[in-house]
């Protein structure tokens, strides 16, 4: 009965099993926040370019779920090794920015 426990607990992420830390989940956070902000920034703008109140209201919501739901597509179908080459390349640019201005 021992031996099952023991079993039971190493599968199942017993005392021994190392724990992912909160740092693994820094760049899904940085990019969430990052592509909410810009998906409810896009859905303002083009609610902007529609007359009528009733209709503004549709398009940010629409607007707003189709620029958050390609951001999650391309973060769950993209392989890690892309996804790091193309935020790296982002972070690069902006460095350089940074640089460049006293």
């Amino acid at each position: 009965m021992g031996d099952r426990a023991k079993e039971f607990s190493a599968g199942a992420g017993g005392p021994h099993a190392p724990h992912p830390s909160l740092a693994a989940a820094a760049p899904l956070a940085l990019f969430s926040l990052t592509t909410g902000m810009f998906a409810v920034g896009i859905g303002a703008l083009a609610a902007l370019l529609v007359p009528g109140t009733p209709a503004r209201a549709l398009v940010w919501l629409v607007v707003t779920i189709a620029a958050a739901a390609c951001a999650g597509l391309w973060w769950g179908l993209t392989p890690v090794a892309e996804r790091l080459r193309v935020l790296g390349r982002a972070t690069a640019a902006v460095r350089q920015r940074d640089s460049r201005t006293p």
